[in-house]
């Protein structure tokens, strides 16, 4: 497959921040800080930078700030400057989100799971792609820093809740469909930082919400890494996914066909 190798400079991290419509406007962000894995929750990117080399069909409109979003009989929410706002404490079952110009449906399959939601809101309001299911609210694995990782890395299907915290060391994640759900504050960005190398070999693996100051490899398909930090990356692999990434590093290499790459800082 062919590849497209990206040379950048160094970016600083820049956290992103969503407001509900309460009184105090308090600024919500963030897997982990919000109580995501406790409360049933959906974040929501509207307008999304559709990043060179994506292969991703629909287009994003103009507008990001201010977008008001009604989520069933809940509480409108608005969007912030980039784009992203936060509902928290969906019910169960299909809940409409309602813009001024349409709507769309999520599919809440269990309590306390999070969901990613990207759209294009122009003339009318559209998936820019399927929702991204995250169940951290069912059986997980807790992981904190100096506990065992190599076993989950192992283990087909594990869905893995990082602490707060140093993970130091290399890793191979050879398992197929792991989860790796870091902790995440409202203002620093991800407390679940890896110092080593990562090495993905599992297909269908997903990262969300951690740092990586090593090198990350990856050599499977299905691979997907949301509102992560990290450094040098050599991503191969069919059916990648890259939503909302920081990448620090002077080495960043992606596919060129296949592969959904949206709102990433290179």
């Amino acid at each position: 497959m062919m590849m497209r190798s990206l040379v950048f400079g160094v970016f600083s991290f820049l956290v992103l921040l969503g407001c509900n419509n309460d009184d105090d406007q308090t600024p919500i962000a963030g897997p982990i800080a919000l109580g995501f894995g406790e409360v049933t929750s959906a974040v929501v990117i509207v307008n999304p930078v559709i990043n060179e080399g994506s292969s991703t069909n629909v287009t994003s409109g103009l507008v990001r700030q201010g977008v008001n979003i009604k989520p069933g009989d809940m509480d409108a929410i608005t969007t912030d400057v980039t784009g992203l706002s936060v509902i928290m404490g969906l019910p169960t079952g299909i809940v409409p989100l309602q813009f001024d110009v349409g709507s769309i449906d999520v599919n809440v399959l269990q309590d306390k799971e999070l969901y990613d939601v990207i759209v294009s809101y122009k003339d009318n309001v559209t998936e820019i792609i399927q929702e991204v299911r995250y169940p951290i609210g069912g059986a997980v694995i807790k992981v904190a820093p100096g506990q065992d990782l190599a076993g989950p890395f192992n283990t087909d299907n594990a869905i893995i809740v990082l602490e707060e915290g140093i993970y130091e060391g290399d890793y191979n994640i050879t398992a197929e469909g792991v989860l790796i759900f870091g902790a995440w504050d409202p203002t620093e960005g991800p407390k679940s930082v890896f110092t080593g190398n990562i090495t993905v070999s599992g297909g269908g693996v997903r990262m969300r919400g951690l740092m990586n100051e090593g090198l990350l490899t990856v050599n499977a398909n299905l691979y997907t890494a949301a509102f992560c930090v990290l450094n040098d990356a050599d991503i191969k692999g069919n059916e990648v996914s890259l939503i909302r990434n920081v990448f620090n590093g002077t080495q960043v290499s992606v596919p060129s066909s296949s592969a959904v790459l949206l709102d990433n800082t290179f």
